[in-house]
């Protein structure tokens, strides 16, 4: 009998990521939510890492995953006008027929809350902690956010394994997976990640997108 949720993130959109990590997800049966900024040339020169475009992206829905907005220029949404917001906001939503939204880093306010929930059913933050099933504020999901400095395999499986016992929600989030972006702070190599991934596709766990948790209530 499967208890709580998981939900792997990736933020960003990052090339790599599409091309190496979501075939690794399909060869496990882990649907995840893939943050995408619409301008991708400018995410790529801001980041120094390519970033896909966003047409790229969306076959990937047809294999369960979710892409979630990310704004448009991966903005700092508390910092702009009513109508550039709006745009920021509404913009992703229908390119990409959104129902999550990813604060671009985590920068959020209660203007922005405010916003987004007239455009999103979800948002996840950069907060740190595990999510009730349902959670009390959908607009404020809470996050383990994995970096080269903190993550290890240990680490991960343990807070999966809390998060089954606990039948809480644990959402994860990365942003760069690659064994050749080696120097990004969030770094995380291939293998580690795959031993992860393996671990919690064989736990009985609900495997699931924000979407899908929001929509089952």
């Amino acid at each position: 009998m499967q208890r709580g949720s998981i939900t792997l993130t990736f933020d960003d959109g990052y090339q790599h990521i599409l091309s190496d990590i979501v075939p690794l997800l399909n060869r496990y049966h882990v649907p995840a939510v893939f943050a995408i900024p619409l301008d991708n040339i400018n995410v790529s020169q801001k980041e120094g890492i390519p970033v896909a475009p966003y047409s790229d992206w969306l076959p990937i829905k047809n294999k369960g995953h979710e892409l979630a907005g990310h704004s448009i220029t991966h903005a700092d949404l508390t910092s702009l006008s009513d109508q550039d917001l709006n745009e920021q906001l509404i913009v992703p939503r229908d390119t990409l027929s959104a129902t999550t939204l990813i604060y671009p880093g985590g920068a959020q306010n209660k203007r922005v809350e405010k916003q987004a929930s007239l455009y999103y059913t979800a948002a996840r933050t950069v907060k740190r902690g595990f999510n009730t099933l349902p959670p009390k504020n959908s607009m404020q999901l809470k996050t383990f956010n994995f970096t080269k400095d903190n993550f290890s395999v240990a680490k991960a499986n343990t807070l999966a394994l809390w998060a089954m016992l606990s039948n809480r929600w644990l959402i994860e989030t990365y942003h760069v997976v690659s064994n050749k972006i080696t120097d990004n702070p969030y770094a995380i190599d291939i293998p580690c990640f795959e031993k992860h991934l393996r671990f919690i596709s064989k736990l009985p766990i609900h495997k699931v997108t924000i979407q899908q948790v929001i929509a089952n209530g």
